[in-house]
């Protein structure tokens, strides 16, 4: 997931005129490193809903074979990694405190959830907006750290992959967790639409809750047309045939994964019922949406000033193509 996580960082470093191999590969371990600190303080932050939960049961840290403490210093040490490896090497001083703010962010979270008394929805919201920080800050602060300037497409694109991780939370994440958050009290987007579950198997979907998802979800489609879109008006000249390959491969992923959803909420979600399903599944159109914007990112990086180098090509595209199979295991 660390991996899928840093693919926006490098999307961005490749988007200048003459992108450096070890500028987009620290980029890449930059996000990944940001990733692996904001995964670990959830961890850490959920242990006690997670020891209950037949879905997050085989996790090192759940069955003990981790000690808490550990995990927080891995955190920590990631995030200041990041941080200060930001504000030292950075170009420009927006990008150095951006990767700054992101780790401050997350931090900043993982100790205010712990605080008592504010009211669940208000939880709810900050923490829905600070988990999708990473990914949709990715591709703009990419682009600064390289020492260019993030324009439309990139933050079209910010946009499709912050809300891509919306959908797959509110689905995905949120289903499978929907009994545990009922019983600890954790508000999520199922929680809050009012979702329940249904017998033998599966979800009842109130139409606030498929109204929420199918908006997140007709974003994501937005704005991976308008990254093919704006690389189709960017480009002086006739678009270079793999622009095209990989925008026509973009939008059909996007429209497979709506279809997809569609198709998930109106079957009720059976697989994702953590009681009644020992091993849950059904998340297939998430990791079709992130292969969406995998695919928009190959088309406006086609489409982006200066010559591609050799090594943003075959070697670039079988990485997100890793990026996304290992977000797709089972969690």
């Amino acid at each position: 997931m660390a991996l899928a996580d840093s693919v926006p960082f490098a999307a961005g470093g490749l988007a200048v005129a003459r992108p450096q191999a070890a500028t987009v590969l620290l980029l890449a371990l930059g996000g990944a490193l940001l990733s692996v600190h904001g995964r670990l303080l959830d961890a850490l932050g959920g242990l006690a809903a997670d020891r209950i939960n037949p879905v997050r049961r085989a996790s090192p840290l759940v069955r003990g074979r981790v000690r808490p403490v550990t995990v927080s210093v891995a955190a920590g040490l990631a995030g200041f990694a990041v941080a200060f490896a930001a504000l030292l090497a950075a170009p420009s001083i927006g990008g150095g405190l951006g990767f700054a703010l992101l780790v401050a962010v997350r931090t900043g979270w993982a100790g205010l959830r712990r605080v008592a008394g504010a009211p669940a929805v208000a939880h709810w919201l900050a923490g829905a907006v600070v988990s999708l920080l990473v990914p949709a800050a990715g591709v703009p602060l990419g682009v600064l750290a390289a020492g260019g300037r993030p324009g439309v497409g990139a933050f079209a694109l910010a946009a499709g992959f912050a809300l891509g991780a919306a959908v797959t939370d509110a689905t995905v994440g949120g289903l499978r967790d929907l009994p545990i958050d009922r019983v600890t009290g954790r508000l999520s987007a199922a929680l809050a639409t009012g979702v329940r579950l249904r017998r033998p198997r599966g979800f009842d979907f109130p139409s606030r809750y498929v109204a929420v998802v199918c908006a997140a979800q007709a974003g994501l489609l937005l704005a991976v047309s308008l990254v093919v879109v704006l690389g189709l008006v960017d480009d002086p000249g006739l678009p270079p045939v793999g622009h095209g390959v990989a925008a026509c491969a973009a939008l059909t992923a996007a429209l497979v994964a709506a279809i997809g959803l569609v198709h998930l909420l109106r079957s009720g979600a059976p697989g994702l019922d953590p009681i009644r399903s020992p091993s849950p599944h059904g998340g297939g159109f998430a990791v079709v949406n992130l292969l969406a914007c995998h695919l928009a990112a190959v088309a406006w990086l086609l489409t982006s000033p200066g010559d591609r180098p050799w090594w943003t090509s075959a070697p670039v595209m079988a990485g997100w193509v890793l990026a996304a199979l290992v977000w797709a295991r089972p969690r």
